[in-house]
């Protein structure tokens, strides 16, 4: 089993999910059932499996339901970083949030997002390679999504830019949410994010933050080919209702 212990792993489950409509007014998306158990509680566990030992998640949102039901997982340590201006500010904001904790051991990042299931193999592959800065992918075009992230690489399959699908040309990949950063990159996508997260760029979702870091840095962060496992991404009432059926 692949060992994440080394990495500083932060989980993003701060927002609302406006678009899922009662679903995401009632609870958070990350404590949206799946299975026996939530969304956030199959990543844990999964994590769990991967030795991680402790893990920083981002709150905002109904912060307190995310908190008890982690109090189950008694052999990992949390610490819960809660933000208030989850309302008007993207999850670029989360991520820089997460700043403070990093400072301590300076480790590789894994970040993730909780609204999503994944085959495991997602994550193992994005551990196990050699590449330090991997932006997680899914690589069947036929599925990529109008209003989801896309990834435009050059031939080395370094990340060009990242944005909508309207606005990208020629996309090889679509954001899955699970990213994995090394401790020299990160240090320098915090040092870009205290300037550029000002103002109207506080409401930036990360994906665009770190195309503009790549932009004015070039800064050499890959994508891994032929990622085309199960995954899917809860925004919607269509989207849940499709995992329910699983």
């Amino acid at each position: 089993m692949t060992d994440i212990s080394k990495h500083s792993v932060v989980l993003l489950s701060a927002g609302i999910g406006r678009r899922l409509g009662k679903l995401g007014i009632s609870k958070p998306k990350c404590l949206l059932k799946f299975k026996k158990t939530t969304l956030l509680e199959e990543i844990v566990i999964t994590l769990q499996k991967r030795k991680v030992k402790e893990i920083s998640i981002i709150l905002g949102y109904k912060s307190k339901m995310i908190i008890n039901k982690l109090k189950k997982f008694k052999k990992i340590k949390f610490n819960f970083i809660k933000i208030t201006n989850y309302k008007k500010n993207g999850h670029g904001c989360s991520w820089h949030a997460f700043k403070d904790i990093w400072s301590i051991n300076r480790r590789p990042i894994l970040l993730m997002h909780t609204d999503i299931i994944f085959d495991p193999l997602y994550l193992d592959n994005i551990i196990k390679s050699k590449k330090k800065n991997i932006i997680g992918i899914h690589s069947n075009k036929k599925k990529f999504k109008e209003k989801s992230f896309l990834i435009q690489v050059d031939n080395n399959n370094q990340i060009k830019n990242i944005n909508y699908k309207s606005k990208i040309k020629n996309p090889v990949a679509e954001v899955i949410g699970i990213n994995k950063i090394s401790s020299f990159t990160a240090e320098n996508i915090f040092a870009f994010m205290d300037k550029y997260l000002v103002k109207n760029n506080k409401r930036l979702s990360w994906e665009i933050v770190i195309s503009k870091y790549i932009k004015k840095t070039h800064d050499s962060l890959f994508i891994l080919k032929n990622q085309n496992f199960f995954w899917r991404n809860i925004n919607f009432e269509s989207d849940f209702l499709f995992i329910k059926k699983l």
